[in-house]
């Protein structure tokens, strides 16, 4: 498959390097904005990109491309992938998709009335160990508490409280603690239990109506799901599923998601089936295989699960009172 970059920030910079362990993608072009220009011209030569651009139109344009990563600030991933999808691109977009339920509804039926791929960059659903904690969740009995927890003290939160607002934390480009880390949380718990029955967001307020950390509840039938995250503090990071029979714990990052301990009564197993230092080069992989074999049903099925959370990243946002700019559009 032939992928085109748009963006050269960092998360474009881990994703350029999780492609050089694969065969199966070939860079065909990455776009930047003007200013950006020189950056991506070192991307380029550094990557062996052909082509730069600095008119994302016109890049759109390049029958050569099957496939555009989008890797720019949250509020543009919406107007950048109707523009791909309605040029008949094939689309990667990084999480979130959107900033609310409306906007992803409109891409997928887009992609969905033009046959086209559509998916979103979620590192942690195409691990081999989410895989094995997916696997061996019956193992320990009924699932009663789940705590997924991603603290990351933001390197720009320094700046933020000196009044200097950078994107992460920019209620105008959907930024916030939910979307740029809870979003990770929630799509390992849903990934695993599916739409909540019912859901609650606690959040720390800044001065400019963003989160900068909190709490997520999400109930379930037999089970409560404490989804915690801080762009504000330094904690320990990690998943702990809780069950009447055992535990599963995920000792790193959710969205990196590696080294899980399976313990029940009778045994206690240490497992990580990672086989890459980058964390995105699972889902790349996983990607090209779909496209490869045209398998539309397995797009469709990841499509459903990314709604679903989309559906409840928008309420959680709106139980907390969070505004974006592009809310009412």
């Amino acid at each position: 498959m032939n992928l085109a970059i748009a963006g050269t920030g960092g998360i474009v910079a881990t994703c350029l390097e999780a492609l050089t362990f694969l065969d199966s993608i070939n860079l065909t072009a990455i776009c930047a904005r003007p200013k950006s220009e020189p950056k991506a011209h070192k991307l380029a030569a550094k990557y062996k990109i052909a082509q730069v651009y600095t008119d994302y139109n016109s890049m759109l344009q390049n029958n050569d491309i099957d496939f555009i990563y989008i890797g720019i600030v949250n509020s543009m991933h919406f107007e950048y992938a109707k523009l791909a999808l309605l040029a008949g691109k094939n689309v990667i977009c990084e999480k979130p998709v959107a900033s609310h339920i409306e906007e992803f509804n409109e891409l997928m039926a887009i992609a969905e009335k033009n046959h086209l791929f559509f998916f979103e960059a979620i590192t942690l659903l195409y691990s081999p160990n989410y895989d094995f904690i997916r696997r061996h969740l019956t193992s320990i009995g009924r699932l009663r508490m789940v705590q997924s927890n991603y603290f990351q003290y933001s390197s720009r939160y320094d700046n933020f409280l000196q009044g200097i607002v950078m994107p992460a934390f920019d209620p105008a480009l959907s930024g916030g603690c939910l979307y740029d880390l809870n979003v990770y949380n929630l799509h390992f718990v849903i990934g695993l239990l599916g739409k909540p029955l019912n859901m609650k967001y606690y959040a720390n307020i800044a001065a400019n109506g963003i989160d900068t950390s909190g709490a997520a509840i999400l109930t379930y039938d037999d089970t409560i799901a404490v989804c915690s995250a801080a762009k504000d503090a330094e904690g320990i990071s990690g998943v702990i599923l809780e069950g009447e029979k055992g535990y599963i714990h995920l000792n790193s990052e959710p969205n990196i998601c590696r080294n899980v301990i399976l313990k029940t009564a009778d045994n206690i197993e240490n497992f990580d089936g990672e086989q890459y230092p980058n964390r995105m080069v699972d889902e790349f992989a996983a990607f090209a295989d779909i496209y490869e074999r045209n398998d539309f049903s397995a797009c469709l099925r990841l499509l459903k699960h990314s709604q679903t959370v989309m559906h409840t990243l928008t309420a959680l946002r709106a139980d907390a009172g969070i505004k974006f700019a592009s809310d009412g559009k």
